[in-house]
C-alpha cells in the first residue's frame, strides 16, 4: 500500500491561515506586553513619588516622562491591527 502525501506547510515566513489557536495567542501575547508595560509605569511613577518627596525633582521628572512614554506605548499596541493575511504579495501568486 501506498502511504498518504504528508500535508503541505507554508515555508517559514509565509502567511499561514488564521486560525482560533493563533487569534488566541496573539491576543495573549498583547495582554502580557501590556501588562508587563504597565508593571513598569507603576514602579516608576512609585520611584518618582520618591524621589519627589526626598526633594530630587529632576529625577523624578524623568521617571515621569519615562511613565508617559510606556503608556503611549501601551495605546500604540492596543489600537495596532495585524495585516491582512489576503492581501497579495508581490512576486507570489
Amino acid at each position: 500500500m501506498s502511504t498518504p502525501p504528508r500535508p503541505i506547510r507554508p515555508l517559514p515566513g509565509s502567511p499561514a491561515e488564521d486560525t482560533d489557536e493563533g487569534l488566541r495567542t496573539q491576543v495573549t501575547t498583547r495582554i502580557l506586553i501590556a501588562l508587563t508595560i504597565i508593571l513598569g509605569q507603576l514602579w516608576a511613577l512609585t520611584v518618582a513619588l520618591e524621589e519627589y518627596l526626598l526633594g530630587h525633582t529632576g529625577r523624578a521628572w524623568g521617571l515621569a516622562v519615562f511613565s508617559l512614554v510606556s503608556f503611549g506605548l501601551v495605546l500604540a499596541l492596543v489600537r495596532l491591527e495585524p495585516p491582512s493575511r489576503s492581501s497579495t504579495h508581490p512576486g507570489r501568486r
